[in-house]
């Protein structure tokens, strides 16, 4: 998502994203999954019905998920620019930095932003501004 032209990000919001999807999404952050679904404003037990179904996700909740694939996709954009380690875990990574207080989004965990689109791009300029060795 994060590579994709806007127009794709669009696309793929308006036709859904797999529940399946957002399940793997959230479960590759390595972090509780309760705190992912609540992150994303979304029901665990909705999205688990909607799995198993081979259901998709309406677009406000798609639109999010792809939001945060897209910060998943940045992340490992950097990684790979700093040389992508080998035993580096960028979802993992990202997923231990969206629990931790941070600064540069007003001393509040970032995963707590994950349920805007203004939260979320506030976390992907922070994310740029580390990138560039801005304080953040």
């Amino acid at each position: 998502a994060y590579e994709a032209l806007p127009v794709e990000r669009i696309a793929m919001i308006r036709r859904g994203v797999p529940a399946t999807d957002a399940k793997r999404l959230i479960a590759d952050l390595e972090i509780p999954r309760g705190l992912g679904f609540s992150a994303l404003k979304l029901s665990e037990a909705a999205v688990n019905r909607k799995a198993k179904r081979h259901e998709v996700l309406p677009p406000e909740e798609s639109e999010r998920v792809i939001g945060l694939a897209s910060l998943v996709g940045q992340v490992e954009a950097m990684a790979r620019e700093a040389g992508d380690p080998a035993d580096f875990n960028a979802r993992a990574w990202f997923g231990r930095w969206l629990t931790r207080t941070v600064p540069a989004v007003g001393w509040i965990h970032p995963a707590e932003l994950l349920d805007t689109m203004e939260g979320q791009r506030l976390i992907s300029v922070t994310l740029g501004r580390m990138r560039d060795g801005v304080y953040a």
